[in-house]
C-alpha cells in the first residue's frame, strides 16, 4: 500500500477560504459570506453549522479540519469506492459516526461494522472509525482492525483518533501500519508523528449539526465516567456527587444522549464527548482529565478559547 506522507499541502489562500465556508458543502448565500467577511475583519464570531457562536479562531481551525479531511479523502480514493468503517463502543463513539456521516454528506460511500462485516470488507479506500480504544484502558479491538483492513484495502486512512504508544499493542501497529492515520490533538500528534504517516485534525463530532439541542437548559449534569478509564482510585465511588450519570454508557440511544446534555445548563464531566457536544451546544462546561490526557488535548486542539469551557480539579462530589 502505498505511503501518503506530505499528500496534502494547504495555504493561506485554502484555510481562509475553509474560514469562509466556501468549500464546506454549508449552502451559504453570498450575502452570508459577507457577513463572515466583515465578522472576520471587525473581530465578531461566526456562527458554526450548529448556530452556536464561536470565537473566529475556534471556527476556523475546525472549518480548516473539515476541508483537510475531505480533500485528503477524495485525493486518496480518488472520489470512488469508499467504505465507512464503523468500529464499536459507546455513545459518545456514535457520535463520532454521526458527525463523519454529516462530514461525508456529499459524498457516495458505503458503510460497514468492523464487528459483523470485517471478514467480507473489500475495496479500494477505507475510512477507520477514530476514537478512544488505542490507550492502555481501551486497546482489545480497534487496533487489531487496522492490519486486517490493509489486507483488504488498497488505501486505509485511520480517521481522527487519540493514541498512547506506551501501549505496545499500539505502538506496534502504529509501527507496523502503512495506513494514513490522523491524530485528533497536539500530544497524540507528536507521540505518533515518528511511528507512522500522521496527520491531525478535528475529532469528527465537531462536524455534527447541534442545532436541534441547543437550549439554555436548567440546573447541572454531572456525567463522569464509571469505567477503566477514570482517573479516580479503585474504591473511591464516594468523590463522585450523589446524582451522578454517565450517560455514555446510561443512555440508550445518541439522541436521548444529546437531550440529556441539552436539557442542563452546567454540564461536569470527564468524557471527551460530553465535553465536546456541551460546548458546542453552548452550555457551561467544567471538564477534568481521565487516566491519560486525552481530554485536555482534545479541548486544547479543539475548544481552546470558548470561554465557556474550563477545566476543574474536583470531581463535585456533594459536601
Amino acid at each position: 500500500m502505498p505511503s501518503f506522507k506530505n499528500v496534502m499541502h494547504f495555504d493561506l489562500v485554502r484555510d481562509f477560504r475553509a474560514f469562509l465556508g466556501v468549500e464546506a458543502g454549508i449552502g451559504r448565500s453570498v450575502n452570508s459570506d459577507l457577513s463572515l467577511i466583515e465578522a472576520a475583519r471587525s473581530g465578531a464570531s461566526p456562527r458554526d453549522l450548529s448556530g452556536h457562536v464561536l470565537p473566529p479562531q475556534v471556527f476556523a481551525k475546525i472549518e480548516a479540519s473539515r476541508r483537510k479531511l475531505l480533500d485528503t479523502i477524495a485525493h486518496v480514493s480518488g472520489g470512488e469506492d469508499i467504505t465507512f468503517v464503523r468500529s464499536y463502543g459507546n455513545i459518545g463513539d456514535h457520535l463520532i459516526y454521526a458527525g463523519l456521516r454529516q462530514l461525508l454528506s456529499g459524498v457516495e460511500y458505503r458503510e460497514i461494522s468492523a464487528r459483523k462485516d470485517l471478514g467480507k470488507a473489500k475495496g479500494h479506500t477505507a475510512l477507520a472509525a477514530g476514537g478512544g480504544d488505542w490507550c492502555r484502558a481501551f486497546h482489545s479491538f480497534d487496533p487489531k482492525v487496522l492490519p486486517r483492513l490493509e489486507e483488504n484495502f488498497k488505501n486505509v486512512i485511520l480517521l481522527p483518533t487519540t493514541f498512547d504508544p506506551k501501549v505496545p499493542l499500539v505502538r506496534q501497529v502504529l509501527k507496523n501500519t502503512e495506513a494514513l492515520v490522523f491524530a485528533r490533538e497536539n500530544q497524540s500528534y507528536r507521540r505518533i508523528k515518528d511511528l507512522c504517516d500522521a496527520e491531525i485534525a478535528h475529532d469528527t463530532a465537531f462536524f455534527f449539526d447541534y442545532s436541534p439541542y441547543r437550549r439554555k437548559g436548567a440546573g447541572t449534569l454531572n456525567a463522569y465516567r464509571v469505567d477503566p478509564e477514570t482517573a479516580r482510585p479503585s474504591g473511591s465511588e464516594s468523590l463522585l456527587p450523589k446524582d451522578n450519570n454517565d450517560i455514555s454508557v446510561t443512555c440508550e440511544s445518541l439522541d436521548e444522549w444529546l437531550w440529556t446534555i441539552s436539557r442542563h445548563e452546567l454540564i461536569r464531566t470527564d468524557r471527551a464527548h460530553v465535553t465536546i457536544a456541551a460546548a458546542l451546544m453552548g452550555k457551561q462546561v467544567e471538564y477534568r482529565a481521565s487516566n491519560y490526557f486525552k481530554v485536555p488535548a482534545l479541548v486544547e486542539y479543539g475548544l481552546a478559547g470558548v470561554p465557556s469551557v474550563k477545566r476543574v480539579e474536583d470531581w463535585g462530589a456533594d459536601s
